[in-house]
């Protein structure tokens, strides 16, 4: 149990490294920010269009006259445009978040990619040759794995959120794991370029991984560190999984 505790905490730790490594590095801090910021303006874009027509929503699915229903049915209807309106936006804005971070990765994806390659190569600017990371992956191979996970991680944890009260939390769970091994994925992926050892590694640090996720899920906590997100991603990856021996591949 406290070992469990332990690797939760030290996974949301790595965002604080992540933010004094991009303060210390602006090159990175800045090739960080820029996809994110694009992204951003998207998210704003697409819930201002939502909350346009969030009542003309309510109303397809039940709509009552005013002054021609009884004084019972007028305080369900009542209820029903500002207490549903209320837990619909919470909602969406849940959702929405989550598929911002999505998204942001998929079209972040060869920057991304790049700052891990070029952190690695710093990483080990004094090891031997053997050592030193491979090439960045080019930008259509990496856009492409990218999607195929971003498919993944929306048919898993989404609809467990439909599935009352445990539902939520196991959506939240695997939610935060997915994330954090979106973001450190562009580091594995080089050591482990068959997927199914990748999900062995993720689920070594699922607990770790869970730690580093959870935070991102928060939405306004999410929407400040994300820009550092790729950056203590990387770090936890060569700070703490790379370190350890390789895993072993599976038969």
């Amino acid at each position: 149990m406290f070992e469990s505790i332990t690797a939760f905490s030290e996974g949301w730790r790595f965002h604080i490294r992540g933010i004094r490594f991009g303060f210390s590095h602006l090159s990175f801090l800045t090739l960080s920010i820029v996809p994110f910021l694009i992204t951003l303006a998207l998210y704003i874009f697409a819930f201002y269009m939502f909350t346009l027509y969030a009542d003309n929503l309510l109303r397809m699915v039940w709509h009552v006259e005013t002054g021609e229903s009884s004084t019972y049915v007028g305080w369900l209807y009542w209820a029903y445009l500002h207490v549903v309106k209320f837990f619909l936006y919470l909602i969406v804005l849940v959702v929405m978040f989550y598929m911002f971070i999505v998204l942001s990765n998929v079209l972040a994806s060869p920057v991304y990619d790049y700052i891990s390659t070029r952190y690695e190569r710093i990483h080990y600017q004094n090891a031997p040759r053997e050592q030193v990371a491979s090439p960045a992956k080019g930008v259509l191979t990496v856009m492409k794995e990218e999607v195929k996970k971003a498919l993944l991680m929306l048919v898993i944890p989404l609809p467990l959120l439909f599935v009352p009260v445990v539902g939520t939390v196991l959506s939240f769970i695997v939610a935060g794991v997915l994330i954090a091994w979106d973001y450190i994925d562009f580091s594995l992926s080089r050591d482990y370029p068959l997927l199914k050892d990748r999900i062995k590694a993720v689920w070594r640090y699922k607990l770790i991984l869970l730690g580093f996720g959870c935070p991102l899920l928060i939405p306004f906590l999410g929407l400040i560190i994300m820009p550092f997100a790729i950056l203590g991603s990387t770090k936890l990856y060569f700070d703490r999984m790379k370190e350890t021996p390789k895993i072993e591949t599976l038969s």
